[in-house]
């Protein structure tokens, strides 16, 4: 049932792109600071946001890779912390009287 949704959710989206697409193929020029470029305005969007999409994804990963390192810092120094515990335990107590 979660393909099957998926899979139309899917040709949903294709669809109202595709008629996006068919319905915006008129020129548009950028101008940027070495030149300009004349391109479809349907190929522009879809250049921004697979840029956007690229530039998420680096953050993400970015951010995932700290909260890894994060993560991995405080096992080990949980795992010290225990072993410090543990060795306290085992010492006898003296009694100062």
């Amino acid at each position: 049932m979660r393909k099957l949704f998926s899979l139309l959710l899917f040709a949903l989206i294709f669809i109202i792109s595709a008629a996006f697409a068919a319905f915006n193929m008129t020129d548009v020029t950028v101008n940027y600071y070495f030149g300009e470029l004349t391109m479809p305005l349907a190929a522009l969007l879809v250049i921004a946001m697979v840029l956007g999409v690229g530039l998420g994804m680096i953050m993400l990963v970015l951010s995932t890779l700290k909260l890894r390192y994060e993560n991995r810092r405080l096992q080990h120094k949980l795992s010290v912390s225990e072993q410090e515990i543990n060795s306290l335990r085992i010492l006898p107590i003296k009694d100062q009287h």
